[in-house]
């Protein structure tokens, strides 16, 4: 397959194309005697130069395309979303030809004209043009070219070939992977989680107080991509390389306000302001020795009653309650679930 660009001859009712020798020869090869088929270059290759590619099939123009897809641009157009995909302008640059051309004259310059929905690749002269009164052809263009680069470049991130053609559920694949579902169009997570819209206005219209609760597929989302926490881990600290490091305690006053807002470890019971809510530390099970206090790591929340009856006698209160060890993981579990430690 060649792209040519086309030079049309209005008065003689011609079109001349200038392939040069070497493609003159490819072309008289590919056509083998026989008539040449003549289409507009399908939208996900209008950045693409003149030459030879290698695009086996004509897009099945039965099925829509996500480049046609205008609830996209809401998703492209984000800049968390942009971040991930890379420059726009950078696409933009690669078109090679002025995208208002209609036959008549363009000039050799190229630049960019910026649109509310995205921009567009113009010579000077259409330029000028355009400036004075925008068209409706460089408004649809405009968020053509967002659509085609958002596209194409999810499908890079991808690994997918340059002839696939991208899916909704890749690309809300992808939209996963790069923790930007929130940013999704609420009809696009719909429509992956099978809501018709008319069922979902007429739930919400007729919505009665009490009643069976609206399906809200962005929730479920939310739901199946529950996040990992991630702390910061050093493999190899400096103190790691001394022989006798010093012993470092991690404190933190917000941790310890966390833990004193749960309910107490051993009786469930909430705390009250006759009998507050504690934070203990971990005493035994070589920590709690002398010289201070654990980490504040190793907490869990006591009512202040369950504490005093701890300190007078602990092994009796882990024979009666369990073992510190199962409340601080308990404790630290809630922790990452909430997102009190990220």
């Amino acid at each position: 397959m060649l792209v040519l660009k086309p030079f049309f001859q209005s008065d003689l009712g011609l079109v001349m194309f200038k392939p040069g020798k070497s493609l003159l020869d490819e072309l008289t090869r590919m056509s083998a005697g026989n008539r040449l088929l003549v289409a507009p270059l399908p939208k996900e290759l209008v950045n693409t130069p003149s030459g030879k590619i290698n695009y086996p099939v004509i897009p099945d123009s039965s099925s829509k395309s996500l480049v046609d897809d205008e609830r996209l641009l809401e998703f492209f157009l984000h800049a968390e979303v942009q971040k991930r995909l890379g420059s726009f302008y950078h696409w933009l640059e690669r078109v090679p030809h002025c995208q208002l051309s209609d036959g008549e004259f363009c000039d050799k310059n190229l630049t960019f004209l910026d649109c509310k929905h995205g921009a567009v690749r113009l010579c000077w002269h259409h330029d000028n043009q355009e400036r004075v009164k925008l068209s409706e052809k460089t408004r649809v263009t405009a968020k053509s070219n967002v659509l085609v680069w958002g596209v194409g470049a999810v499908a890079r991130s991808l690994s997918l070939g340059s002839n696939h053609c991208l899916t909704l559920p890749e690309l809300c694949w992808w939209a996963v992977q790069n923790n930007l579902y929130e940013y999704l169009p609420q009809s696009i997570v719909d429509q992956m989680f099978g809501v018709k819209p008319k069922a979902r206005v007429e739930v919400l219209t007729h919505r009665r107080e009490g009643g069976p609760d609206v399906f809200d597929s962005k929730e479920t989302l939310r739901e199946y991509v529950k996040p990992v926490k991630q702390l910061a881990v050093d493999d190899s600290p400096a103190a790691m390389h001394m022989k006798r490091p010093k012993q470092l305690t991690w404190r933190s006053e917000k941790y310890l306000k966390f833990v004193r807002s749960l309910p107490c470890c051993a009786t469930g019971r909430v705390g009250s302001d006759s009998d507050p809510v504690v934070a203990h530390h971990l005493i035994g099970h070589g920590e709690g020795k002398m010289g201070g206090k654990a980490h504040d790591f190793f907490v869990m929340p006591m009512l202040a009653s369950v504490h005093q009856e701890f300190h007078h006698d602990p092994k009796a209160w882990e024979a009666k309650h369990g073992s510190q060890l199962f409340f601080v993981k308990q404790t630290l579990k809630k922790a990452l679930d909430v997102g009190a430690i990220t």
